[in-house]
């Protein structure tokens, strides 16, 4: 696996979606040749800060994305999903990373994002649940209990045994991690002062580790604020839209990544071992802390509904057939567009819940389509 700090990816873009503005002292350390394309979130008021840095406004996102538009979510973080689709049409780029405007980026930032694409033999993680990555940040309570990320299942909150051994593929996806200010559910820190603590000296105790195989497709929670993933998996790496009510008063906010993720997670295991999602450095310095009212509030149906969310990518998942990435995530949704009914009643899916499924199903088929060139004239013909 390459470590040096003078490995270089071959085609590396950075992605920044933003709502403030970009920093120049915090990507310093991303070299000069290297493009920058920020996603401006801000209402227009972002400008470049270096050479090779592009500025997307509202009125460029319109231009590049005409009646898909609206698939690009905004006023939260899944606005990146508009460089992603940019970076497919218009751009040869192979390896795609993206960091939030809050973190500082380390020196070794593209060394380690420079096993993407590699394949080779990991050391893999597998067990009965979700893998916790604070735990391997080395994180604990201040009584040594075990403390857990955002978006982990409060009922898969329990010690399971875990499996290690090696994982031979293409690593697809890598989520760098990130200290300092750890990324937590506000309910977490509302309740406990071990969650509330800022962990600046923060690192994993691995440089890399791969979780989950196809016989047993252990997940993590996937946070977008720092990863990097093959050009191929550019349809599949959409983050959910967030924008909306589910009851009056209730946002759904704060899981666009983590739902996002789960289904990346969920089509690599999918292709059968030919690739592999990973864990580890570089490891970036998060900076700021949320609005905690605002991140529990939003997160509230976030974690009522996610039981739900991931039954349907399990039963969309079930019934495809492997392919490219491309071709997984259009048949997946499809198949949960066009079998909604049947499933929902399956799973016994809320009646509160189904609205926002619904149509959140059939903008991702809509993006999907964008990444094939014949289903999408099929996507179009269909009627309801």
């Amino acid at each position: 696996m390459p470590t040096s700090t003078d490995v270089r990816p071959r085609r590396p873009v950075v992605i920044i979606p933003s709502i403030r503005d970009i920093i120049a002292e915090r990507i310093a350390n991303i070299p000069e040749d290297v493009d920058i394309l920020v996603v401006d979130d801000s209402d227009g008021n972002i400008k470049p800060s270096r050479d090779r840095m592009k500025v997307f406004t509202y009125a460029d996102q319109r231009e590049v994305m005409g009646k898909g538009y609206d698939l690009i979510p905004h006023k939260t973080s899944a606005c990146r999903d508009f460089a992603f689709y940019y970076v497919y049409l218009y751009t040869d780029h192979d390896l795609i990373i993206t960091i939030d405007d809050d973190c500082v980026v380390p020196p070794d930032f593209l060394s380690a994002y420079s096993a993407v694409g590699t394949t080779a033999d990991f050391q893999n993680v597998t067990l009965d649940g979700w893998y916790n990555t604070i735990s391997f940040m080395g994180v604990s309570g201040d009584n040594g209990e075990t403390l857990y990320p955002r978006g982990f299942p409060y009922y898969l909150r329990r010690p399971a045994p875990e499996t290690r051994a090696t994982a031979r593929g293409r690593l697809a996806c890598l989520m760098g991690l990130w200290n300092n200010v750890l990324d937590y559910n506000g309910i977490d820190k509302y309740v406990s002062p071990s969650y509330q603590k800022l962990q600046p000296q923060a690192r994993p105790i691995e440089r890399l580790l791969t979780v989950g195989t196809p016989a047993q497709p252990t997940k993590f929670a996937l946070c977008s604020m720092n990863f990097g993933f093959t050009r191929d998996l550019l349809p599949a790496a959409y983050q959910m839209p967030m924008d909306r009510e589910i009851i009056p008063g209730y946002p759904l906010w704060r899981f666009e990544d983590i739902w996002g993720g789960y289904v990346i997670e969920a089509l690599v295991h999918k292709r059968g071992g030919q690739d592999v999602i990973g864990i580890g450095e570089p490891t970036v310095v998060h900076l700021k802390e949320g609005n905690l009212v605002r991140e529990t509030h939003g997160e509230h149906f976030g974690h009522l509904m996610s039981p739900f969310f991931y039954a349907f990518i399990d039963a969309g998942v079930a019934a495809i057939k492997a392919g490219t990435y491309a071709e997984m995530f259009f048949a997946l949704y499809s198949h949960l567009v066009d079998n909604f009914n049947r499933i929902a009643d399956d799973i016994l899916i809320p009646e509160a819940y189904r609205p926002y499924f619904r149509e959140t199903f059939g903008r991702l088929e809509r993006w999907g389509a964008l990444f094939n060139e014949a289903p999408a004239r099929a996507a179009a013909g269909r009627v309801g």
